[in-house]
């Protein structure tokens, strides 16, 4: 079982059967459900109360294998960039927000009045990292198959080499430009700021050591984002 939430209210279960509603999926321990649901700012307002912040860190890895190895099933034929490049549009947190909004997930999550307050602008993030936690929170309540036919019910429509955002990544085309010289981009998370409800991150990237970019974002991969657009950019300039 999940750590322990609150989720015997009226109130609370009303938004635990929105939720399951949206996913097509029902749980049989409701306590993951409860966690994947609750914002950080939520959590600390209500002492006591689990944050979908592990949740959210198993169910990115989920969603990659997932993601990757339906690629690799549906099109035998593309080459790796290709593979990487559909990956990356699908899991990318604008994506990942955009799906989850079109579902109305954002009626179903715990929000702390301190996120209120701020007129809903971390709800874009906030709504990538529950569609992650999520997924990690089916993952724990049944099996990968079950994580799997929720993931592809949303977002398999996405999985498509055709896709003009797919081909249309940086950290795509540096994974390109790295493998060209035989070498992987290597991304850190350097600096983090700001209160729960309101996380900056910095990230950088280096290639074979080399520094080549640093960013910063409104989460882990917006940062890795804008780190990698800006190495692409000094890249194409030398």
């Amino acid at each position: 079982m999940s750590d322990t939430c609150d989720i015997l209210s009226p109130a609370a279960l009303k938004r635990l059967s929105l939720a399951e509603e949206i996913l097509g999926y029902i749980f049989v321990d409701k306590s993951y459900l409860r966690e994947a649901l609750t914002h950080p700012s939520y959590a600390g307002e209500h002492p006591g109360n689990c944050m979908y912040e592990r949740l959210e860190f198993l169910g990115d890895a989920v969603l990659d294998l997932i993601v990757v190895e339906e690629v690799f099933r549906r099109f035998p034929e593309l080459p790796e960039g290709d593979m990487t490049k559909i990956k990356i549009a699908v899991v990318s947190g604008t994506t990942l927000s955009a799906v989850a909004g079109e579902l109305g997930l954002d009626r179903a999550i715990f929000v702390g009045e301190s996120e209120r307050g701020t007129d809903g602008r971390g709800m874009i993030s906030a709504l990538e990292n529950t569609l992650e936690a999520l997924l990690g929170a089916i993952y724990l309540d049944s099996d990968i198959e079950s994580a799997r036919s929720v993931a592809l019910h949303l977002l398999g429509h996405l999985i498509d080499p055709r896709s003009a955002s797919a081909f249309d990544h940086p950290k795509s085309r540096l994974q390109e430009m790295a493998q060209a010289q035989g070498h992987s981009p290597v991304y850190d998370i350097t600096g983090e700021s700001g209160p729960p409800h309101d996380r900056s991150f910095t990230a950088e990237v280096r290639i074979n050591g080399r520094l080549l970019g640093r960013g910063d974002g409104r989460t882990k991969k917006a940062a890795e984002m804008s780190a990698a657009k800006q190495a692409v950019d000094g890249l194409d300039a030398d």
